[in-house]
């Protein structure tokens, strides 16, 4: 049986959030490319190719762990993977009415708590259950729970910051409706966008039959990635395929427009090293789980979507999204991050003594 080390197991959280924090970056150098042509290139490197391509070189025979494996499992990952890129277009259309910063706080706020709760009563492999005893019954529990509630009280503090440093740009012209259209799609996503880890949890037993064929079980859930990134990569292959109809943007795979400046080259490129820091966000967040240990492994995505908002909100100030914001919006942000470290902390520090309270002696 692994043995898991929590310490490290946030260690490795933090760099597939880090991972996940950096993957729109290169979309800041793709500026002659319509959306759809720049996400549907770094999708397919994020959700089709690498996903594909890290299950055949890490899991051996991985086709004969496929033949074993129930077929429902990858039918449920699959489809769970499929719900949770719709929340990702949900997502797109609700910055484009209330902005990201609202949008990042309500939809991340909203799929941290959902993707870390609802496990506690309902998993898509045992149905319900009942495991929210885990929380209160120990010391180890409580720091835990503390934790939670304060990342995701955090992620809301942080969000409000963005709303405070927008709140003066004339971005909306038609404030009502859009808060009564994009208020809802935020929302949304964040619902579905918790299933995410659904599908993960969906795909544990191709993860289990990946070790027992000789897959360092630290590596196991690059088993699970081609169907639950499958699934998020046909929706949005949908998607673009009816912007790029509707767009007539198609040509852009061939010849970007207008002319000057960076080639065709330069911009595939950038699409797939987006889709490679997109790819390996769950490259390590599958072995932080993993270290988390049993008992309180279902803070993964708590702790993840809290270090993501962390480290986005870095990337602001590196950007200079910042710059020009008067004193109140700063202080509320760095309170709001600060919230997220000491909620980190916690939830290591109750995953430490949890481990340690079951490894035998």
């Amino acid at each position: 049986m692994y043995q898991a080390n929590p310490l490290v197991g946030v260690g490795l959280h933090a760099v597939g959030a880090l991972s996940a924090a950096s993957c729109y970056t290169p979309q800041k150098k793709t500026v002659r490319w319509a959306w759809e042509v720049y996400w549907i290139s770094q999708a397919t490197v994020a959700w089709l190719i690498l996903p594909i391509v890290g299950a055949l070189v890490i899991v051996p025979d991985y086709f004969g762990v496929l033949a074993e494996c129930p077929h429902d499992v990858m039918l449920k990952t699959f489809a769970l993977g499929f719900v949770y890129g719709t929340g990702g277009l949900a997502f797109g259309l609700a910055i484009q009415y209330i902005g990201f910063s609202l949008t990042y706080s309500l939809a991340i706020g909203i799929s941290a708590t959902l993707g870390t709760i609802v496990p506690l009563f309902w998993t898509p492999n045992e149905g319900f259950v009942y495991r929210l005893n885990v929380l209160f019954e120990s010391v180890s529990g409580v720091l835990v729970l503390a934790g939670i509630v304060s990342a995701v009280i955090g992620i809301f503090v942080c969000g409000y910051a963005g709303v405070l440093r927008d709140r003066n740009k004339a971005e909306m012209t038609d404030t009502a409706t859009n808060f009564r259209v994009g208020l809802p799609l935020a929302i949304v996503a964040g619902i579905l966008s918790a299933v995410f880890n659904f599908a993960l949890l969906a795909g544990t037993p191709l993860a289990e039959a990946a070790a027992e064929q000789g897959a360092p079980e630290v590596l196991s859930w690059n088993a699970i990635y081609p169907f639950s990134h499958g699934g998020c990569w046909l929706i949005n292959l949908f998607w673009c395929t009816f912007l790029i109809r509707k767009n007539g943007s198609g040509g852009q795979f061939l010849r970007l427009p207008g002319e000057g400046g960076r080639g065709l080259g330069f911009y595939y490129l950038m699409a797939m090293l987006s889709g490679a820091f997109w790819y390996f966000q769950f490259f390590f967040y599958g072995m932080g789980h993993l270290n988390l240990g049993e008992e309180f492994g279902f803070t993964s995505w708590a702790i993840h979507m809290s270090l993501l908002i962390l480290f986005s909100n870095l990337y602001g100030f590196v950007f200079k999204e910042w710059e020009g914001a008067s004193t109140m919006p700063k202080k509320v942000l760095h309170l709001g991050m600060l919230m997220i470290v000491g909620a980190t902390l916690l939830i290591t520090y109750g995953n430490y003594l949890g481990e340690e309270q079951t490894v035998p002696r």
